[in-house]
């Protein structure tokens, strides 16, 4: 999650509406602007919950399951998608997640 803040910002920067707009035409540009900030705004809201969790811990050892315990969300989340890829979850889900991907692969 802590690479979300990075990744916002690059493509905040990097995309301007004219190229958006040239190469996705469907796609309006709030829309993209929206997702990004919303992507910045997960990044943060991360890494103030991590900074919580270190603050209220009163041992390392909560500290350690704590995180252990964000991870293995972290991770739901991926097999989920991963998931939605294979159609396990319908066709509405596999076709959003396939979409998801190819405008990723396009931009990078």
């Amino acid at each position: 999650m802590e690479e979300e803040i990075p990744t916002g910002l690059y493509l905040l920067r990097m995309i301007p509406k004219q190229s958006l707009h040239r190469k996705f035409p469907k796609i309006k540009f709030y829309r993209f602007f929206l997702a990004a900030i919303v992507r910045l705004l997960m990044g943060y809201l991360f890494l103030t919950n991590t900074f919580l969790v270190v603050v209220q811990a009163e041992e390392v050892l909560d500290i350690f399951y704590d995180v252990l315990a964000l991870q293995f969300l972290q991770q739901l989340d991926d097999i989920s998608f991963a998931l939605a890829k294979i159609d396990v979850f319908g066709k509405h889900l596999k076709i959003v997640s396939l979409n998801t991907e190819i405008f990723q692969s396009r931009i990078q």
